[in-house]
């Protein structure tokens, strides 16, 4: 198994998805992103620094990357992205099913849709141990992105055809970014979507 390769953590951030800490959640980025790399970036990418996997400041197991968020994140609430995580499946997997049975909240960010995240080795390990998926690629011509803006969701997702998944529900469950007008996550794990209205349609895959 590869080692994971971070590029940079912020202990303390609410750029990285809803908590009911005031949305205050450690976030990992992973370095590389093979799309990117290979000259076929999502248009105005965040991260561009992040796309050659081997810049990176750490590389570590999955166990030292366990012990190290245990030792230094200031509460349970992990966001992981990139770059692109899911480049580093095998080795992500493992870690969020040490943090999940630990006790911790995960949330990862991807460019793959959940079919294209099913239909990899390791998906469904990976979706098993993890909260919520966020998916699709970012599209500048539907941004919502407001920096600070203190949602949990605009100021955490990019565009608004992204999708956020429920993994944690009896049958996975998703919505729009564009059909939300916030999330939360409540104090029991458990993702509360807030609408903009009732006609929302809400996607289902039974897995």
């Amino acid at each position: 198994m590869e080692k994971i390769k971070i590029y940079n953590v912020l202990w303390t951030s609410t750029s990285g998805g809803p908590s009911p800490l005031g949305n205050k959640r450690t976030e990992i980025f992973l370095s590389g992103c093979k799309m990117a790399h290979t000259g076929h970036p999502c248009k105005d990418c965040f991260n561009p620094g992040l796309w050659d996997a081997s810049e990176f400041v750490a590389e570590c197991t999955p166990e030292e990357a366990f012990e190290n968020i245990t030792k230094f994140a200031p509460n349970k609430y992990i966001t992981f992205v990139g770059g692109e995580p899911l480049d580093q499946i095998e080795s992500l997997s493992k870690l969020c099913a040490y943090l999940k049975a630990d006790g911790y909240h995960i949330i990862v960010f991807t460019h793959y849709t959940m079919l294209n995240v099913l239909s990899m080795e390791h998906g469904k390990s990976l979706i098993n141990n993890i909260h919520i998926l966020i998916d699709g690629k970012y599209d500048e011509n539907q941004r919502i992105y407001r920096d600070k803006f203190g949602d949990g969701l605009t100021d955490a997702i990019g565009s608004a055809n992204q999708v956020v998944w429920d993994c944690d529900a009896e049958e996975i469950t998703g919505i729009t970014a564009g059909e939300l007008a916030g999330i939360y996550v409540c104090p029991d794990f458990s993702l509360r979507y807030i609408t903009k209205d009732d006609t929302v349609k809400e996607l289902s895959l039974a897995v």
